[in-house]
């Protein structure tokens, strides 16, 4: 295994520690966890292109990793983060996993795309700025509101834009 690929697996881990802090209302223990496993998703991407061990088990167990690791943490944040956002983000990801093992099965790999990118760092951005104005002790309202509806937009955008670009693998 190359070290891009602990480095994604080192944010599977802590995808236990981020929940359990949270559960225990450790607002900054779960700040700190999550920003760990934040900062490791740009790590390994950035870890396997510099020292050239871009493969496609990365590809897959990055995205796959990135699922766990956020969606475990929006569900422990609930209701601080709504259930009908939290319930749209996994449907979502669902839907984007069978076409990525649709496409598989036909031999072809469906990396991540801008989009889906984007999705993910507005989804940790919201998760970072629940965690952290809980570990003040405050609420600041507009901001994740405003996160909510971001995060809302482009797991709508980036679900049509998969869709569509692998249309081929859904028979279309």
């Amino acid at each position: 295994m190359n070290v891009p690929n602990m480095v994604t697996l080192s944010r599977l881990v802590l995808t236990v520690p981020v929940f359990l802090a949270i559960e225990a209302r450790s607002w900054k223990l779960a700040l700190l966890f999550f920003v760990l496993g934040a900062f490791s998703d740009y790590l390994d991407g950035f870890l396997a292109r510099k020292l050239n061990q871009v493969t496609n088990t990365g590809k897959v167990i990055d995205q796959i990793v990135d699922k766990v690791f956020v969606n475990s943490t929006l569900i422990a944040l609930i209701p601080l983060i709504p259930a009908w956002l939290v319930a749209f983000i996994v449907a979502r990801d669902t839907v984007v996993s069978a076409v990525r093992i649709l496409a598989a099965s036909k031999g072809t790999i469906v990396q991540a795309n801008v989009y889906g990118k984007v999705k993910t760092v507005v989804q940790m951005a919201l998760i970072v700025v629940v965690l952290f104005f809980r570990s003040l002790s405050i609420s600041f309202v507009v901001a994740e509101v405003i996160l909510i509806y971001l995060c809302a937009f482009f797991t709508m955008l980036s679900a049509i834009v998969y869709l569509y670009q692998n249309r081929k693998a859904l028979g279309g």
